[in-house]
C-alpha cells in the first residue's frame, strides 16, 4: 500500500477533519506517531509527513518532550459548521459508496472468516473487547486483521481507501456511533459465528451491521438537512496501483488491450518508438519502459533495426520472463485482481443484469456472440466484465471495477497455459452457451451464478500457474 506521498496526504486529510470535527480538541494531543503507525497501518515515515504538514498549516505543534498537540481552537458552532459543510459536498458519493461497500466487500469478508486461522480470531477478539481506542480506528484495524486473511493487497487497498474516505469521518462523530450501538457487540458476534462455522448466519450478521449503516447515514443526512448539498461534490476514487499515475503501465494495457480485441493480429508491427511517443505525448524513455515491460511478459518481440512484432499466441507464455521482479508483481496484480472480481461479481452481476432493458440485454448476447464468432471464447468473463463495469447503477462499483479490469490485462500469458486456441474454446464455449441461455431467459440470478463459478476456476488456474512458475506469493489467494 506504500506510496508515501499520496498516503501522506489521505492521512493529513484524516487527521485535518477530526481535528475540524472537534475529536481532537485545542491543547489535546494526538497519537504518537508509533501509535498513529499502528492505528492507520502505514510507516513512519508517512505519519511523519502528514504530521509536518499538519504543523505547516499550523493545525498542531509537534515537540520533542510533549508530542503532537492541537493548536486549532474551534467552537462548537465551529464544529457543526465543519461537519456540515464536509459531508454536504460528499452527500451522493457517500450513499452511493456505503451501498457499493455491500456489494463489493461483503462476500470477501465472509471469506475471508472462513479462512480465518483460530490465532487470528483471538487477537480479532482482543481488539474487539479494547476499551482504549477510538471507534474509528478499532474499525480500520479489524478489517486490516479479517481482509488480511485472503493475502489480497489490491482488495486491503480498497478497504483502507473506504473505511478513510467513509467510515473514519462518519464514526468521528459520537451521535453516529449511538445509532450503531445493538446489543451485542457486532465484531465479538460474527467471531462467535466463525468459531461455530455458522457461514448462513455470519453472512446474515454482516449484511445486517452494512443495513445498520445505511439506516445511520441516511438518518445523519435527514438531520443535515437536504438544502445543505451543494452542486459541486467530490467523488470517491480509488486505482489499483500503488501510485495512481504509472504512465508506462498505462500504456502496455492500452496495447494490451488492443491484442485482445484484435486491432493488434499476431505478427503486426507496433508503430516506432519515436512515433508512439508522439501520438502518446510522452517520452521516448517512457515507450521504450512500455515495450521492455511488453516483451518481458511474452506479448512482444523486438528485433533491433526491425522494430516490434506482436507475438502469436502459442508463444507467449513460452517467451514470458517469470523470473524478472516486475513481471512477477503485474502477474500478481493480474491473480489479485481476478480474485477481488470472484469475490464481487455475484451480487453485483444480479443487480447490473436485472435492471437491464431488452437493448442492455442485447448488448451483453452480441458481446458473447461476438467472441464466439472469432473463437476467443476465453474471453467470455472478461467481456461480461467489462459491460457491467459500464453499466452498473452504482458509481463507486464502476469507479472500483474499471480500476480492476485494467491488472486483468497482465494476465495474458497465464491465459494461454489453457492450451491451443482450440483446446481453450473447447474449454470456456459450454460455459459461454450457458451464459447466453440465460440472458435469453432473463435469468439475472442464474448469469450472476455462473459468471461467480467461472471467475473462481479462473482464479484457481491462474493462482496454480503462477505457483508452478515459481510465484509463490500467488499460493495465498487459493480457497
Amino acid at each position: 500500500m506504500e506510496n508515501t506521498m499520496e498516503l501522506q496526504q489521505i492521512v493529513y486529510s484524516v487527521l485535518k477533519t477530526q481535528i475540524s470535527f472537534g475529536v481532537y480538541r485545542f491543547g489535546e494531543q494526538l497519537p504518537t506517531m508509533d501509535e498513529a503507525c499502528r492505528l492507520f497501518g502505514v510507516s513512519i515515515k508517512t505519519i511523519r509527513a502528514a504530521y509536518q504538514q499538519l504543523q505547516q498549516d499550523g493545525l498542531i505543534k509537534i515537540s520533542k518532550n510533549i508530542g503532537a498537540r492541537v493548536t486549532s481552537d474551534y467552537s462548537s458552532e465551529d464544529i457543526r459548521q465543519n461537519v456540515r459543510e464536509f459531508f454536504s459536498c460528499r452527500r451522493r458519493s457517500l450513499i452511493d459508496l456505503n451501498h457499493s461497500t455491500w456489494l463489493l466487500l461483503s462476500e470477501a469478508q465472509l471469506t475471508a472468516f472462513k479462512k480465518a486461522s483460530g490465532r487470528l480470531l483471538e487477537e480479532l477478539e482482543q481488539l474487539a473487547r479494547s476499551q482504549n481506542i477510538l471507534s474509528p480506528y478499532s474499525m480500520i484495524r479489524f478489517f486490516q486483521m479479517i481482509y488480511g486473511s485472503l493475502h489480497n493487497d489490491l482488495l486491503m487497498r480498497l478497504v483502507w481507501q473506504v473505511s478513510m474516505f467513509f467510515l473514519v469521518p462518519f464514526l468521528s462523530i459520537p451521535e453516529n456511533l449511538k445509532g450503531l450501538k445493538p446489543e451485542y457487540n457486532p465484531m465479538l458476534h460474527r467471531i462467535d459465528l466463525c468459531r461455530k462455522k455458522d457461514w448462513d448466519s455470519l453472512s446474515a450478521a454482516i449484511d445486517a451491521y452494512e443495513a445498520q449503516v445505511s439506516s445511520a447515514l441516511c438518518l445523519f443526512y435527514d438531520n443535515l438537512g437536504a438544502s445543505s448539498a451543494p452542486e459541486c461534490q467530490e467523488a470517491f476514487q480509488w486505482s489499483s496501483y500503488k501510485k495512481a499515475s504509472q504512465r508506462c503501465y498505462s500504456l502496455c494495457m492500452e496495447i494490451l488491450s488492443g491484442i485482445s480485441w484484435g486491432l493488434y493480429p499476431a505478427g503486426a508491427m507496433l508503430p516506432s518508438m519515436n512515433k508512439m511517443a508522439e501520438e502518446k505525448q510522452v517520452s521516448v524513455i517512457t515507450i521504450r519502459r512500455t515495450l521492455s515491460l511488453l516483451g518481458s511478459i511474452g506479448v512482444t518481440k523486438t528485433v533491433n533495426g526491425i522494430g516490434t512484432y506482436i507475438l502469436p499466441l502459442g508463444k507467449v507464455a513460452d517467451n514470458c520472463d517469470f523470473t524478472r521482479p516486475i513481471v512477477r508483481k503485474r502477474l500478481l496484480d493480474y491473480v489479485q485482481s481476478l480474485q477481488a472480481f470472484a469475490l464481487t461479481c455475484r451480487r453485483i452481476t444480479e443487480i447490473t443484469v436485472s435492471r437491464l432493458d431488452d437493448a442492455g440485454r442485447e448488448q451483453f448476447k452480441e458481446r458473447l456472440l461476438l467472441l464466439r464468432r472469432r473463437n476467443r471464447c476465453e474471453l467470455a468473463p472478461y467481456g461480461i466484465l467489462e459491460l457491467i463495469l459500464h453499466t452498473a447503477p452504482q458509481q463507486a462499483v464502476r469507479t472500483v471495477y474499471a480500476s480492476l479490469f485494467q491488472q486483468l490485462l497482465w494476465g495474458y500469458a497465464i491465459r494461454n497455459m489453457r492450451g491451443t486456441p482450440e483446446a481453450q474454446n473447447g474449454y470456456y464455449l459450454p460455459h459461454l452457451d450457458a451464459l447466453l441461455a440465460y440472458l435469453e431467459q432473463a435469468d439475472a440470478s442464474g448469469f450472476a451464478a455462473k459468471l461467480e463459478c467461472l471467475l473462481h476456476s479462473e482464479v484457481t488456474f491462474a493462482a496454480e500457474q503462477l505457483v508452478r512458475v515459481g510465484i509463490q506469493e500467488a499460493s495465498g489467494v487459493l480457497y
